[in-house]
């Protein structure tokens, strides 16, 4: 499988030599399908570079009036940290300043565009009516509309897509991306064994973490600690993921543990007095003072 995950990563990379001679659009959607499905950690630096020239060629999306393609790479530059100004979607208002209602014919550019005013920051009040435009059309057209088209915008009306966990988007997109009329049956393949050999990183990480913390929970007797090491692992693969991440995902989990087991030893467990002597134990971080705890 990673043979083959290595041999597909390899015809990606030749997709983006080829974006040179590609359209901004072709780009800007090539780079949004590879994160959506998970694989993006892969290829970095040649996102980067894609992104940088879909930054510097202002004027073609300045021209285009294809909300999809213009709200996708307002909220790709702004994830990545370019500046993008909101004014790109003024375009798009009539002689009332509010969005045009003829948009709502266009279900896969509002979502697009709901996504993306989620990007906003304090005082955009472009970006806010945006959101209050979309959600309210796309709340009306959500029972007419077809998978998985229906799926997505009744997922992003729950949690926008800026901030949704990548590894449940993924989930999601790798089978609804199948669906999709222009997509790259390559590309999907690379999502697919991407996912299950990720998966069975996770699975072996958390075994370790399982057996180290059921060692520790039952020769301490820790009876009173809430027993959360599930959650705690599941909050590492929120900030790092990629099998290259997996010591730092480790650690990370271990750390949430031992905060729980303070917060609970605080809580539930010690007096007021035991928790001055803890506090002042952890503060000078002397294993000598080990002795004088309770």
């Amino acid at each position: 499988m990673r043979k083959r995950r290595d041999q597909l990563k390899g015809e990606v990379c030749r997709m983006f030599e080829a974006t040179k001679a590609m359209s901004m659009a072709d780009t800007v959607k090539l780079v949004d399908t590879l994160e959506r499905l998970g694989v993006d950690n892969h290829f970095v630096k040649e996102i980067d570079e894609a992104l940088y020239r879909v930054h510097d060629e202002e004027l073609d999306f300045g021209n285009s009036n294809d909300l999809h393609v213009v709200a996708v790479r307002f909220r790709l530059l702004r994830q990545h940290g370019f500046w993008v100004s909101a004014d790109i979607f003024d375009k798009f208002r009539d002689d009332t300043g509010n969005f045009n209602i003829n948009l709502s014919n266009d279900p896969r550019g509002l979502l697009s565009l709901y996504n993306a005013a989620h990007m906003a920051v304090p005082g955009e009040m472009v970006l806010d009516d945006a959101i209050t435009f979309t959600r309210r059309h796309l709340g009306v057209a959500k029972s007419k509309l077809r998978s998985p088209m229906a799926e997505q915008v009744s997922r992003s009306l729950e949690i926008p897509l800026p901030r949704f966990m990548w590894q449940i988007e993924a989930v999601h997109y790798i089978s609804e991306y199948e669906k999709e009329d222009e997509h790259n049956a390559m590309i999907l393949e690379l999502a697919r064994l991407n996912f299950n050999l990720l998966r069975s990183v996770h699975l072996k990480e958390l075994k370790s973490l399982s057996l180290w913390w059921r060692d520790l929970y039952d020769n301490v007797k820790l009876t009173y600690i809430r027993d959360r090491m599930v959650e705690c692992y599941f909050y590492s693969i929120t900030v790092f993921h990629g099998e290259e991440n997996s010591i730092a995902r480790i650690i990370l989990a271990k750390m949430y543990v031992l905060l729980v087991l303070l917060d609970d030893t605080f809580d539930v467990r010690a007096t007021f007095e035991e928790s001055q002597m803890l506090d002042e134990a952890l503060q000078r971080w002397d294993e000598s003072a080990v002795s004088l705890l309770p």
